[in-house]
């Protein structure tokens, strides 16, 4: 463990490997290119059907490492459907999610530069209000997405003017952000001959996180449900602070998905066609290499023991960095930018596309309400203090599916008499500090002149 967390390997959702970064200092900001025209009231409805879909494919996620019967001898190879929701789904919908997280940022302080409007206090309180719902997902039922994208959601204000250049730029330091500063903590260490000490300080850091892990996941068992809130609220500060940090993960995918915005793929995807075509041949590439190519051959063991024994422990530990995980920037969860693009270019290629996937549309538009929903809903089913269920593999599919058709159709029911979902209408009337008109109104009567 401690190995991941110096060489910043290890997810804090899952335990795959992802990575995890922080908005590092970048030279100053400069006037950023003219932001794609947004009018008022405009709606992308192709982002609707790409929130529905990373739902779906969260969902999915969620009862295989929930709810689903994971049997594995030592020594054998996980079947080949377990294999397959390994590399095809786990972190790819967190990823899509946290990407559309960003673009939704940027759509809004796009409007607000356009119409020349002070979003300063509307921004803090609409991610104030996320940060409540976060806290609610995470303390409450263990689900710890939402309150990282608060958290991170305040550094876009000073770079969203900045060139896409230097966004570039800062995309790639955040992605690589958490094993550069644990290389340049190493030279620090290095040059004043402490390297021993760094290491044993590191790892007793490390081995207190494991052990409040390890009691919080056996208190996360408990039959009663006292016992696991009160787990999971003391555990929540130690995960965000262990985790959240630094920028790698929340800031770095919602990052990618300001730039997206920026490159204008989301409102012309037809006319960014090339633009779209390199991003998923780059996420597919990195989804190959991440998944198969690492570590490379002849990579040397990363064992921080050995490394406090070296010669050159900064030298061996950059080699062992780049060799084992090539600094985090050659993800497998970047396989999401194939599906993303590959939304946009059928929906681009024949606008049907958006009618035929509106299931999608209908609980994408809804999507803080059945995220929360679906947090909910796994947690009675799964948790030893309510339900306890299991879900055999085969029926994984089977249940994740079914339930997000009710959802489906729940969505269509609700907004087809309300203008916003529930806890929609709740942040919406936060952010503007006055209560949103809810019900929708039937537009006029159309009367034919004789």
């Amino acid at each position: 463990m401690f190995s991941s967390c110096i060489f910043g390997l290890e997810s804090p959702a899952t335990g795959s490997f992802a990575m995890t970064a922080a908005a590092p200092a970048v030279p100053a900001a400069v006037p950023a290119p003219a932001a794609p025209s947004l009018a008022k009231g405009d709606r992308l409805d192709v982002l609707d059907v790409l929130r529905g879909i990373a739902l779906l494919g969260m969902f999915i996620v969620h009862f295989c490492d929930y709810g689903g019967v994971w049997d594995v001898p030592n020594g054998q190879q996980p079947a080949l459907w377990q294999r397959l929701e390994q590399w095809f789904l786990d972190g790819r919908f967190f990823t899509m999610f946290a990407m559309l997280f960003g673009i939704g940022f940027a759509v809004q302080l796009a409007r607000a530069d356009a119409r020349r409007e002070n979003l300063g206090p509307r921004y803090v309180r609409r991610l104030a209000a996320l940060a409540v719902f976060g806290f609610i997902s995470e303390g409450i039922f263990g689900y710890n997405v939402l309150f990282g994208y608060a958290i991170w959601g305040f550094a876009f204000l000073p770079i969203r003017r900045w060139s896409t250049r230097a966004l570039f730029v800062l995309l790639l330091i955040s992605s690589a952000f958490r094993p550069l500063w644990n290389l340049s903590r190493m030279a620090i260490a290095e040059s004043r001959g402490t390297v021993a000490e760094y290491v044993a300080g590191e790892d007793a850091k490390v081995q207190r996180f494991q052990r409040a892990q390890r009691e919080h996941r056996s208190l996360n068992q408990s039959p009663k449900w006292s016992t696991v809130v009160l787990s999971r609220l003391r555990f929540m500060p130690r995960f965000q602070w262990q985790w959240n940090w630094n920028p790698s993960l929340s800031f770095t995918l919602m990052l990618a998905g300001l730039i997206a915005f920026r490159l204008g793929i989301i409102e012309d995807p037809l006319g960014k066609r090339k633009t779209i075509i390199w991003w998923m041949l780059i996420g597919a590439a990195s989804f190959v290499i991440g998944t198969w190519a690492f570590p490379l051959p002849g990579a040397p063991p990363m064992q921080l023991a050995a490394l406090a024994k070296s010669a050159t422990p900064t030298r061996d530990m950059a080699v062992g960095i780049a060799m084992n995980n090539g600094f985090q920037l050659f993800r497998d969860s970047w396989l999401a930018f194939v599906y993303i693009g590959a939304v946009l270019l059928l929906v681009a290629r024949n606008p049907a596309w958006i009618k035929r996937l509106a299931p999608f549309a209908w609980t994408g538009r809804m999507a803080l309400t059945n995220y929360l929903s679906q947090v909910v809903f796994l947690d009675v089913a799964f948790s030893n203090w309510a339900l306890g269920l299991k879900v055999t593999p085969p029926w994984i599919l089977v249940w994740a599916i079914g339930l997000f058709t009710v959802q489906a159709l729940f969505s269509r029911w609700w907004l087809s008499r309300y203008e916003y979902g529930p806890l929609e209408w709740v942040w919406r009337s936060v952010t503007y500090w006055r209560p949103a008109p809810l019900r929708r109104v039937p537009p006029p009567p159309q009367f034919a002149m004789a």
